[in-house]
């Protein structure tokens, strides 16, 4: 598995690799600028290698063929790892993420920004190849398994109802809230004791800080100056395509799509695949409604999480939070499926031993 989850290789079209070409050729046209900024690319990056990806092959893995506009570097004066990210300066996301990061408010959870770099414009260029460099902290994927107990879950969707919250105080909907657009930093938390004694245990494991959750990826997001200014939009965006507004001629308001979206990540990712949940269901109905209006807000959907929260008792929320592949979970399955089989046998042979005794008793007879 590659860094942004993904092993299977696929065989590139005509279309695709241009694509990814060019990509890898702004990269390294830029590394001189990042370098002299205080970041470092991969080697393979600097514009003396250029030439080879001249020669990439057509087969690889996803993660290059979709996101060749994500780079793993490294910041220099630290050697913290960092993320980079080629963004159409007229699309605006750096724009929108400025702002957000810069506004002190204890619902922010969005990603810390450490850069945005703009290199001169090319002669000749046109607004559609203009290019800006987001950097920021490289964090860890929600797509790695990011929860322990019901407690850790708790944590994690009331930060990512704050974000949305944040997100919606200040006029902005994200519109593609989905479990790879959040990221969490395990920085605050203590060295893991397996390191040097072997495994932790769970009891061990339960202690270590709350994880710190971000979003990330604002290409899509849409800004309003105010709220009596906010507008329909239209097109088909997101993760999720099942969501009955989106359109490219009929317009939507883009705030109760990221509601529904939420209520999309949280059934596929995790009621689906994690026990224990089911106390969300009802909560979780009103998120996903077809009509947008009848969806709650992202206040007053954080509000009722909160008060369905406040009713679980401490150890529910201290227990491990099994997904349903684990073996703990599909032991209960099994015995109780033994139980039924064997209920279920018995119970056949129990009105029918008649007619068993009566043929055993022929057989006997006959061979006498």
């Amino acid at each position: 598995m590659d860094d942004f989850g993904y092993s299977l290789e696929v065989k590139l079209t005509d279309e695709e690799l241009a694509r990814y070409l060019a990509h890898k050729r702004r990269w390294c046209d830029f590394q001189p600028l990042l370098e002299s900024r205080g970041y470092r690319l991969p080697k393979q990056y600097h514009p003396d290698r250029a030439s080879a990806w001249l020669e990439a092959p057509r087969a690889m893995s996803r993660n290059h063929m979709c996101y060749p506009h994500l780079l793993h570097g490294t910041r220099i004066s630290d050697d913290r790892p960092v993320m980079l990210k080629l963004s159409r300066t007229d699309l605006w996301e750096a724009t929108i993420f400025e702002h957000l990061s810069s506004i002190p408010d204890p619902d922010n959870h969005t990603i810390p920004l450490y850069d945005v770099i703009t290199p001169p414009s090319m002669p000749g260029a046109d607004t559609t190849d203009q290019w800006c460099i987001v950097i920021t902290p490289r964090l860890t994927d929600c797509r790695n398994r990011h929860i322990d107990s019901l407690r850790d879950f708790v944590n994690f969707l009331s930060q990512v109802l704050e974000g949305v919250c944040f997100m919606h105080r200040y006029n902005i909907a994200h519109t593609d809230v989905a479990r790879t657009n959040i990221v969490w930093d395990a920085r605050p938390n203590p060295p893991d004791p397996s390191d040097a004694k072997g495994k932790s245990s769970w009891s061990e494991k339960k202690n270590l800080a709350p994880k710190k959750y971000y979003f990330i990826d604002f290409g899509l997001a849409c800004s309003f100056s105010s709220f009596e200014e906010r507008g329909l939009v239209r097109g088909v965006c997101g993760q999720h395509r099942n969501i009955p507004e989106l359109s490219e001629e009929i317009p939507y308001d883009p705030f109760p799509l990221d509601i529904r979206q939420l209520g999309e990540m949280l059934k596929r990712d995790y009621t689906e695949v994690y026990v224990g949940l089911v106390f969300l269901e009802p909560w979780m109905a009103r998120l996903r409604d077809d009509d947008p209006a009848k969806r709650p807000t992202a206040p007053e959907a954080l509000a009722g999480f909160q008060m369905l929260v406040s009713t679980l008792p401490e150890e529910k929320l201290r227990a491990r939070l099994l997904g349903r592949n684990e073996w703990p979970y599909g032991r209960r399955i099994l015995m109780v499926a033994m139980f039924l089989w064997i209920v279920g046998n018995a119970s056949f042979l129990w009105w029918n031993w008649d007619r068993f005794d009566m043929s055993i008793s022929q057989t006997l007879v006959e061979q006498r």
